[in-house]
């Protein structure tokens, strides 16, 4: 007897005078099933005695709120947050809850119900203005583009409650560090080295946002960023993000751009990207939902040619380049011909040149630098009024902007946009078509002979609408000023062509537009471009 309590002293020094626990005294459900879909976290009780106990996840999908550790303590309350099931498959996962002295092991099985019925392929995936179910989005925090089998939803990862709302837009108030909008597009199959794109216009609804995002997608059993396209915040340089969506007393839009590539083929499943707030802010944030912009979209260009060069190309604009993204149009045709274009992107409605020299965005944007070319698009009337007054003020903030792009891409080439003629306040004042198209012309020559020291090239857009109007193709939106899609696709197609110089291939892509009708619109292109 003597002997024995010897060897139970002796374990208990060599232990610090501590006692293993023969068992982990922890009471916790056996099982636990969370919906396919929610934006609240799932809370269940937690008893446990003698010892803190640490709980882990064992899948990606599931996590526990907060740091995962609690205190021995006879009662918690246990957060945890499920990511969307987007298959047509059940799932399980394992809450793993481990006594931290004695090392002893509970486990609760997760399980998840699918939300797909079956996998229907979802590209191109397109969510423009107030195209989705609003209300499905109010309710439940997910929401498909009409017409597309695409899915956006919302995740709370750090137990805040977030609200979901439709305010021209998906709307999402309540973000902590963490949180995300998940954007998923169904595929039957992808192939291992496919690249796809995301763009997506972002606003700030409130002053209290969340500034920081980053841009991650699903790849090889885990997330990953782009991280040559990371950017450091200047107020904390261990913040390293993809964007930022910040609130400005007059909107400006935050949009972005981003290719990315999978390493790992898809089958019967989903291209899934994330956008997750790296700082908290309560205020509203949204996907913007007016008619004017492109919301959110994502493309595959699995048929495409391999890419056989590379262009960094900056894009300065107002609604003459937002509508219908014809930015992002560019961008989708480019890659279909085999050519990458890493685009920035700053656009806010009715802005001439010097008023983007005032706009942080706009200088920010210039300022990322070591671009190719530069799209610079001054308010559509400037050019006539030019040629009509020799107003020397446009002349002078051209001047500003080409110098501040040049500081920061001394190699840039300019290019300005002679834009269309509309009907639009009796032809911006000029009485009809055949006036308003000659001042469009000689003024976007005059202002380019001008600015001769910069070696400006001048897209003939204006020729493509001219043309357009004569072959009767509905060029103008409904407002009878802006872009139609068909018009933002022949902006597009005359960028292009501008900069490329050779003929479209009979794979180019349409970015929406019928297929018969974007290929006259390529011919004109083609004719106005490369012909005249």
């Amino acid at each position: 007897m003597k002997r024995v309590i010897f060897c139970i002293v002796v374990l208990i020094a060599l232990l610090g005078g501590q006692v293993v626990a023969a068992e982990l005294k922890v009471k916790v459900p056996k099982s636990i099933e969370v919906c396919s879909q929610s934006v609240e976290p799932y809370q269940f009780e937690l008893a446990c005695k003698g010892e803190a106990v640490q709980i882990s996840a064992s899948e990606q999908w599931l996590g526990v709120v907060g740091s995962g550790q609690l205190s021995p303590k006879v009662k918690h309350s246990v957060k945890i947050w499920a990511e969307p099931n987007f298959s047509t498959a059940e799932r399980t996962a394992v809450l793993k809850i481990v006594g931290v002295q004695s090392g002893r092991v509970r486990e609760i099985v997760v399980s998840q119900p699918p939300y797909l019925k079956s996998i229907v392929d979802g590209f191109p995936a397109r969510m423009e203005g107030l195209r989705y179910d609003a209300e499905m989005w109010q309710k439940s925090g997910i929401c498909s583009p009409k017409g597309s089998s695409a899915l956006l939803s919302v995740v709370s990862v750090s137990g805040n409650k977030l609200t979901t709302t439709s305010e021209r837009g998906s709307a999402v108030a309540g973000i902590g560090v963490g949180d995300y909008y998940l954007f998923a597009v169904p595929v039957v199959k992808a192939e291992a080295g496919e690249q796809f794109d995301f763009m997506c216009t972002m606003t700030a609804m409130e002053a209290d946002c969340p500034k920081y995002w980053i841009f991650e997608y699903w790849d090889g059993g885990r997330w990953k960023s782009v991280e040559d396209r990371l950017r450091t915040a200047e107020e904390d340089s261990s913040i390293r993000y993809s964007l930022y969506n910040k609130h400005f007393r007059s909107a400006h839009n935050t949009t972005f751009v981003q290719s990315f590539y999978v390493t790992e083929p898809i089958e019967n499943g989903c291209v899934k990207v994330r956008l997750r707030a790296l700082t908290a802010g309560a205020g509203k944030v949204k996907f913007t939902g007016s008619s004017k912009y492109v919301s959110l979209q994502m493309l595959r260009y699995s048929g495409a040619p391999k890419v056989v060069d590379s262009k960094r190309m900056l894009f300065i604009g107002n609604s003459f380049t937002y509508f219908f993204g014809t930015a992002f149009m560019f961008k989708e045709i480019a890659r279909s011909q085999g050519h990458y274009v890493d685009a920035v992107v700053s656009v806010k409605g009715g802005q001439e040149f010097s008023e983007h020299l005032k706009l942080e965005r706009s200088r920010e944007a210039i300022k990322q630098g070591g671009f190719d070319y530069a799209f610079l698009q001054d308010t559509s009337p400037n050019a006539a009024k030019y040629a009509d007054t020799q107003d020397k003020a446009i002349i002078d903030a051209a001047r500003e902007i080409n110098d501040l792009t040049l500081q920061y891409s001394p190699a840039c080439q300019i290019v300005y946009e002679h834009t269309w003629a509309c009907p639009y306040g009796d032809y911006r004042g000029y009485g009809c078509y055949e006036r308003l198209d000659s001042l469009l012309e000689r003024g976007s020559k005059m202002v380019a002979e001008e600015l001769a020291e910069y070696n400006i090239i001048v897209s003939p857009i204006g020729k493509g609408f001219k043309i357009g109007r004569e072959r009767n193709l509905n060029l103008l939106h409904t407002d009878k000023r802006h872009q139609s899609r068909e018009g933002a696709y022949m902006k597009a197609c005359i960028n292009y062509l501008l900069i490329y110089k050779q003929p479209f291939t009979a794979e180019v892509s349409n970015c929406g537009v019928k297929a018969e009708t974007a290929k006259i619109i390529r011919e004109i292109a083609e004719r106005v471009v490369l012909s005249e």
